[in-house]
């Protein structure tokens, strides 16, 4: 994994290096918030519409009835599977897509947001400690963000 970092003060055209156990290894990760919850799921998978459908099967299983909101990712509108899967399950689920370059109206990137300053702080040796980091920040209730909140100052 590559080391998340944020900040730092070096001597003016230095080089700094960080040790690290780089590796190729990647994880994405799914994320919906709703008022009481946070629904997450982690894969060694790039982000598609397979993995994707696959996060939206699980919520539908969850929640039964659920509206989302999508950023302009591609997946999020594959014509032959995502497409019809919203169609499929209309009755269930509402898509609300956001316009383009609009992060600040997508309250799960704050919620991201704290996670990577989280991680950005903690230490961990191997890609296991890693993927522990990374549940413990999802599973904190304090890094999830309070929709209400969010959109009722």
């Amino acid at each position: 994994m590559m080391p998340y970092i944020t900040k730092g003060w070096f001597r003016k055209g230095s080089k700094p290096t960080i040790k690290t156990t780089y590796g190729k290894k990647r994880i994405s990760i799914f994320g919906a918030l709703s008022d009481d919850y946070f629904s997450s799921q982690m894969t060694e998978e790039k982000c598609n519409n397979r993995t994707y459908l696959q996060f939206l099967a699980s919520l539908l299983r969850k929640f039964r009835k659920i509206v989302i909101v999508v950023d302009g990712a591609k997946y999020h509108f594959e014509k032959e599977h995502v497409q019809k899967f919203y169609e499929d399950n209309a009755e269930m689920l509402k898509v609300i897509q956001l316009p383009a370059y609009s992060p600040e109206l997508n309250p799960i990137e704050q919620t991201w947001k704290k996670t990577k300053k989280w991680l950005a702080k903690s230490l961990w040796a191997t890609d296991q400690e890693f993927e522990m980091r990374i549940a413990e920040a999802l599973n904190n209730r304090d890094f999830m963000t309070k929709l209400y909140e969010y959109y009722v100052p």
